[in-house]
């Protein structure tokens, strides 16, 4: 069929020449048809579906903070309309998937290991995939991984006890990507940018603990810290605990006090070893800053037959999955790690379907568990 109709315009040369022209006419209708719907703005979109901008946004990132009803009739609009997003948008519908950052410096550890999992559950349905980077608390390997995340143009980046410096972050700021700050409050400097912070308050924490111990009759309390250039889970709890130790009028021992550079059980056995060594008493009960580090001082009593919660009261903070396996089990801090992941995504999620969210600093609940590990002492134990 196609060939007649080639040999036929061949020998009306007429009709060749009307041919051309209806079809150089249809390209042109068409063409003007495209550059109108690139021309609709989704300031008419929301006009005609009578929402806001910002809800317009909303449904175009499947946000969940959208009803279904006021989803259907925006996309209702959307295609009667013709929208078409800018051109960073289309560059953004044209990935083949929409990508979340997530820094964490062990994902072996339990916490972040629940947090991930809380994280996964809310972007998931959503079509997001993440790009896990763990960093073991080293700010080389932060620095290189928020590299790796910007090559990869993630929609957005939720970390845990970072330590990356401003000008590191530049990127972030001048494209304004969202931030979630975990287990960690926000920066100062990153203010400027869309970011919030999902922690719990790790100073009135510490400072229960040592009203609970407080309360089961210990006087001689130490403490083992992890490194003080951690903000969070470093110098606010210390600042917990000094605060609990002045409002309950105990005296300070600063030979039992210590601090490491990292959070492991290691540094727990090395904290707890540091001081019985340069204590000239023995603490009645021993705070560590993590679960890990409790555990760690746990192991040097044992290897010194020194009896826990016998002779030592030991306590922790996360309630891992240590905690409650070893024994004696451990006396912790719980906090709803999933929580903090479900939340921390609703959070990520919400400043990427809407600019103007302002975000802020979110606090979850906690909860002292009392296990083995922590004895109540009789009125002449607690001189």
């Amino acid at each position: 069929m196609i060939v007649q109709v080639i040999v036929f315009l061949h020998f009306h040369r007429k009709y060749l020449i009307i041919f051309i022209v209806i079809l150089f006419l249809s390209v042109c209708f068409h063409n003007q048809k495209s550059e109108r719907k690139a021309m609709i703005t989704i300031h008419e979109v929301a006009k005609a579906a009578n929402v806001s901008i910002s809800t317009v946004s909303r449904v175009m990132n499947q946000s969940d903070s959208v009803s279904e009803e006021t989803r259907k009739k925006v996309l209702k609009e959307i295609r009667e309309l013709g929208y078409l997003p800018n051109a960073s948008a289309k560059k953004a519908a044209r990935k083949s998937v929409k990508l979340i950052g997530a820094l964490f410096p062990d994902i072996s550890n339990n916490v972040f290991g629940r947090i991930l999992q809380g994280i996964n559950s809310i972007v998931s349905p959503l079509g997001y995939n993440i790009i896990i980077c763990e960093t073991n608390g080293e700010m080389e390997k932060e620095i290189h991984f928020l590299n790796v995340l910007k090559d990869k143009q993630v929609d957005g980046v939720i970390m845990a006890n970072v330590h990356i410096p401003e000008e590191q972050l530049m990127w972030i700021h001048k494209n304004q990507k969202p931030v979630i700050y975990v287990c960690q409050d926000i920066p100062d400097f990153t203010l400027r940018t869309p970011s919030s912070s999902v922690n719990i308050d790790n100073k009135q924490a510490m400072c229960d603990m040592v009203h609970f111990l407080y309360e089961m009759g210990h006087r001689r309390i130490a403490f083992i810290g992890g490194p003080l250039h951690d903000l969070s889970a470093g110098k606010k709890r210390y600042d917990g605990f000094m605060k609990g130790m002045r409002d309950c009028n105990l005296s300070i021992h600063q030979d039992m006090i210590c601090f490491q550079e990292d959070f492991s059980i290691r540094s727990g056995y090395r904290g707890m070893h540091q001081i019985y060594e340069q204590s000239a008493l023995i603490p009645s009960a021993v705070i560590s800053a993590c679960d890990n580090m409790a555990i760690g001082a746990i192991g040097f009593l044992y290897d010194n037959d020194i009896s826990v919660p016998g002779q030592v009261s030991v306590t922790g903070v996360d309630d891992t999955n240590l905690a409650s396996a070893i024994r004696p089990s451990l006396s912790t801090i719980r906090h709803a790690d999933s929580d903090t992941g479900v939340k921390a995504a609703r959070l990520l999620l919400e400043h990427i379907a809407n600019p103007d969210f302002k975000g802020g600093a979110f606090q979850l609940p906690y909860q002292i568990l009392r296990r083995q590990s922590v004895r109540q002492l009789l009125h002449q134990d607690t001189a």
